[in-house]
Formats: structure tokens, C-alpha cells, sequence
């Protein structure tokens, strides 16, 4: 099983057993990582904006929050439950 595979099966269960403890979107997830209500912060590495790449990664390195990044926003955002794509 590849890291890609694990993540999207991860993020599925949390949302499946505790939708409430997954941030999804730039807001909840500032909130989250400026808390220290975070373990784990995952990117999109084609987001294409900057200043939202620069925030999520301040905030992750500030306060020792892992990071990982994916290669593309709709699948993250599929896994996430924001939305479905045929």
C-alpha cells in the first residue's frame, strides 16, 4: 500500500467515525493548526494560491505539525468529502 493509498483510506474513516475531527478548508484548517488542534496537515500540491500554500506551512512548521502533500487538489478534496468526481 502506497502513501496515497493509506491517506485516502485514513481520511475516510475519520470521516465515517468522526466526521467532526477532520478541518477541511483553508478556515478550519488555520483554526485548527493556529490551536495546536492538529496532528497531521495535508496540502495540495497544485493549489494555486500562494499565500494559502505559505499560511499552512508557517503554521505546520511553528508548531510541529507534519505535512504532507498530495499531487492534486480534487482527489484530496474527494477524500476530504468536499466533493465527488466522476
Amino acid at each position: 500500500m502506497d502513501v496515497n493509498t493509506a491517506l485516502q483510506e485514513l481520511l475516510k474513516t475519520t470521516l465515517i467515525h468522526d466526521g467532526l475531527s477532520l478541518a477541511r478548508g483553508i478556515r478550519e484548517a488555520a483554526k485548527a493548526l493556529d490551536k495546536c488542534q492538529a496532528h497531521l496537515c495535508v496540502l495540495a500540491s497544485n493549489c494555486d494560491e500562494p499565500m494559502y500554500v505559505k499560511l499552512v506551512e508557517t503554521l505546520c512548521s511553528e508548531h510541529q505539525i507534519n505535512l504532507i502533500k498530495v499531487d492534486d487538489n480534487k482527489k484530496l478534496g474527494e477524500w476530504g468529502g468536499l466533493c465527488k468526481t466522476d
